[in-house]
């Protein structure tokens, strides 16, 4: 495989990496509104002048809840938008068999099996295809560079 083969692979995946931050994101998020939560359902002190404190860490709670959220959201769009970009290069094969491979593989994250069994072939026959798709989009005279086309 060349050099270029092997770039254009790395920018296939992408869509996996992207998708794999954002579920790790939303389980930040989820891990702080659990926190937040918890103090929030906290009693706020004992009349003992503490009530200032714990306000301090439930707004803490709630501001580190807020940002979690934002970066999720921006990855999850990040991720959406890199989905798109590979999914239209994907498209520019105009073979619906190599492409529907494609997204198995790039787009569904499916296993080499998986896509395999889904499309009633052996792992060699898909192996054989995705290199086959591969040096078609490659062959485009596309230059890739630091994660994406130029």
């Amino acid at each position: 495989m060349t050099e270029q083969e092997l770039d254009l692979k790395h920018w296939l995946n992408r869509a996996f990496y992207a998708d794999k931050e954002a579920k790790a994101l939303d389980m930040l998020v989820e891990q702080c509104r659990e926190r937040a939560t918890g103090l929030v359902r906290a009693p706020e002190g004992n009349g003992t002048g503490k009530s200032s404190t714990a306000k301090n860490g439930t707004e803490s709670a709630l501001m580190q809840l807020a940002e979690a959220e934002e970066k999720a959201l921006a990855q999850r769009m990040e991720a959406i938008r890199i989905s798109a970009e590979i999914q239209n290069r994907i498209s520019s094969l105009h073979d619906d068999e190599l492409e529907a491979i494609l997204i198995h593989r790039y787009l569904l994250f499916e296993t080499i099996e998986q896509t395999a069994e889904k499309m009633n072939y052996g792992t060699t026959t898909i192996k054989r295809k995705i290199k086959c798709a591969i040096e078609k989009l490659s062959q485009n005279g596309l230059e890739w560079s630091s994660g994406s086309m130029i």
